[in-house]
């Protein structure tokens, strides 16, 4: 086997020239791989081994790799047109029209190139709005890697309750003004709002907490941060870059029928292609379009590059489809049926969870709707199985059902 299709070597050559041989850390999963192509469900690495891709890019492609529709829509895009540095073009203003049909809260959308900058411009922008500073997040709730969220989301047990930042080099003077708040309970923050009035310009929330598993938002608590902003005059922002084209064209807010202020895209829109979206009210967006005094800057060399809305409108296009979602749904319900026969005949304290394709294995048995209920019934089944030298495993879904929250009060 030559260097070029040997795994080990590969690595090694990638350790040398990249940090930790990856481009991010995430993509750290079990043992290490070098791919070489992907098509529909599969995966080939270099050595010439086939895998079943059940990760699908963190959600990104929904629609399969390589999927012929996009690639087509690009391959002809890219004849006619590549970027272009002023002005707008007809593809711009067709994607844009079609995701205003599309999402409930869109007026107006306005394109970036991650998840990460979509929810840090959601945020600037209800700031500029409102005149506020402090936003709520909640525990368990990845809103992407900048230092206004990037904290307290997979948080170790001793860790909850307590500012708990994902990486290090934060600015402290960005994050202390972001209050992390239990998820799945509206009387936290009625009592912060009330307690705080005029202070909050946003809060933010994965509808379904996909980064801790598949903790749903119940509709109760959707409904309730719906009142609870209107009355207090704090902009609501859906974070939908899991949620979003993988369970709804419209994203969840379309099945929940909750409609937030904001609402940021990204992942499964354009499968896989780089971009986010912010999308949302008229009055609150208009401010991004302005000039001068009061405008909110949104601006980027690479928002809406005809590759990347090529595979937006391919992917839409095929999303829109009569039974898509049906059938989407249904191999994931098979999949979780198919876990929860297994974890019966094991006798297993586990169960299934997940939502529309989203499937996963939850090690606890009894309900659970936010992260320290996750960790408790955790703990409870870690009371039953011995530990080796090593101590308790780490962790890092495991909280504290004890933790006093909220935290980080400016």
């Amino acid at each position: 086997m030559n260097d070029q299709n040997n795994t080990t070597s590969l690595i090694e050559r990638a350790g040398a020239v990249m940090p930790g041989g990856l481009l991010s850390p995430s993509r750290r999963l079990g043992a290490p791989h070098v791919f070489a192509r992907a098509q529909g469900a599969f995966l080939y690495d270099v050595e010439g081994h086939q895998y079943t891709d059940f990760h699908c890019g963190f959600g990104a492609n929904v629609l399969g790799h390589c999927h012929p529709a996009v690639r087509e829509r690009i391959a002809a895009v890219s004849q006619d047109i590549d970027l272009v540095g002023a002005g707008t073009m007809r593809l711009e203003i067709e994607v844009a029209e079609a995701l205003v049909d599309c999402i409930p809260c869109a007026d107006l959308v306005a394109f970036c190139n991650s998840g990460s900058e979509a929810t840090y411009h959601a945020l600037r922008l209800a700031r500029a709005a409102t005149g506020r500073k402090r936003i709520i997040k909640f525990q368990g709730g990845y809103h992407g890697w900048h230092d206004y969220v990037a904290m307290n989301v997979q948080s170790h047990a001793q860790a909850i309750g307590k500012y708990d930042p994902i990486s290090a080099g934060i600015l402290d003077d960005a994050a202390r003004h972001t209050i992390v708040l239990p998820y799945n309970d509206a009387g936290a923050v009625e009592d912060y709002l009330k307690a705080n009035p005029g202070k909050v310009a946003a809060i933010i929330i994965e509808p379904i907490a996909h980064n801790i598993g598949s903790v749903m938002a119940t509709d109760v608590f959707l409904r309730d941060l719906r009142r609870l902003t209107s009355d207090h005059g704090v902009v609501l922002i859906f974070d939908e870059v899991i949620t979003g084209f993988r369970h709804a064209l419209g994203g969840y807010q379309s099945i929940a029928d909750v409609t937030p202020d904001l609402a940021t895209f990204g992942k499964a829109a354009s499968s896989g292609y780089p971009v986010g979206v912010v999308a949302g009210r008229r009055d609150l967006m208009e401010l991004v379009g302005r000039t001068g005094e009061g405008s909110v800057f949104m601006g980027g060399t690479f928002n809406g590059t005809p590759s990347t809305l090529a595979a937006m409108q391919a992917t839409m296009e095929e999303l829109a489809k009569p039974g898509f979602y049906d059938r989407l749904f249904a191999l994931g319900a098979f999949m979780r049926t198919e876990l929860d026969g297994i974890i019966t005949r094991l006798r297993l304290p586990a169960q299934s969870a997940g939502f529309g394709s989203v499937w996963l294995i939850y090690f606890l048995s009894g309900p659970y709707r936010d992260l320290p209920g996750l960790a408790a019934q955790r703990r409870c089944l870690r009371s039953r199985i011995p530990q080796g030298d090593g101590g308790e495993p780490a962790d890092r879904s495991a909280a504290s059902a004890q933790a006093s929250l909220p935290i980080r009060e400016p």
